[in-house]
């Protein structure tokens, strides 16, 4: 409890509760900028701000390395994690309905040729981002999906302008974020969509003992969907 003082009269407040959200540190704009080691800003963290504020709680952000994501959540150590697909992270995780589309393109240089179908870049080197899956390259390519893997998209997009990679896997969004602040204008053939995935909230099973749940999760984000605060969601 805190007390709040007006002149000689205390009252008494109950603080809110937080929504502790889990982060990826190696994620970059636009979808997470950090400070000194915070979430300032991005849309994971408008994300997080906004679906606290639906909960009637505080959103608390908690920086997280990619590869240890699903281990947090599983251990307590936050309450969900926005923004992921069930195949990207393992474990008995509560997932909420989808809310976003996220769309992976394989992009190739223009002075290179261009590839018309994935089976084309069998065997080439493909720029990825490590801890990532691509399962429908594995798929597609096997043992032939050649992966040479960066820190991050932001790297892979310096070393397609520096013509140390010929393709690379980056997201739609990324990729047309980084054009619209004009930090990338290497031409490129027309990008090849690697898959379309339907983006949930992970929630850990140890938040449903600070009265969480899914059903909450999901009126948010649905209430978030209607009302236009999350655009070009699915149904």
């Amino acid at each position: 409890m805190a007390v709040l003082v007006l002149g000689s009269a205390s009252f008494w407040r109950a603080e809110a509760a937080s929504l502790r959200v889990l982060v990826d540190t190696s994620a970059s704009m636009p979808y997470a900028k950090f400070e000194a080691g915070e979430l300032r800003s991005g849309l994971s963290h408008a994300l997080g701000v906004e679906l606290a504020r639906r909960l009637g709680r505080d959103a608390q952000f908690v920086p997280v390395a990619r590869k240890r994501l699903g281990q947090a959540l599983l251990a307590g150590e936050a309450d969900l994690v926005c923004g992921y697909a069930q195949a990207w992270l393992s474990g008995p995780l509560l997932w909420s309905r989808p809310f976003a589309q996220h769309v992976d393109l394989v992009v190739t240089r223009a002075d290179v040729p261009a590839p018309q179908h994935l089976q084309d870049l069998s065997g080439q080197m493909i720029g990825s981002i490590a801890g990532f899956k691509y399962l429908s390259l594995e798929r597609a390519l096997g043992p032939q999906f050649v992966r040479d893997d960066g820190p991050d998209a932001q790297a892979l997009l310096r070393r397609l302008q520096a013509k140390r990679i010929q393709h690379a896997i980056v997201s739609r969004s990324y990729l047309d974020f980084q054009r619209q602040i004009g930090a990338f204008s290497l031409p490129l053939h027309t990008p090849l969509v690697l898959q379309s995935t339907e983006l949930r909230c992970a929630l850990s099973p140890q938040a449903l003992q600070s009265g969480l749940n899914l059903a909450q999760i999901d009126a948010a984000l649905l209430g978030m969907q209607k009302d236009g605060f999350l655009s070009g969601s699915p149904d």
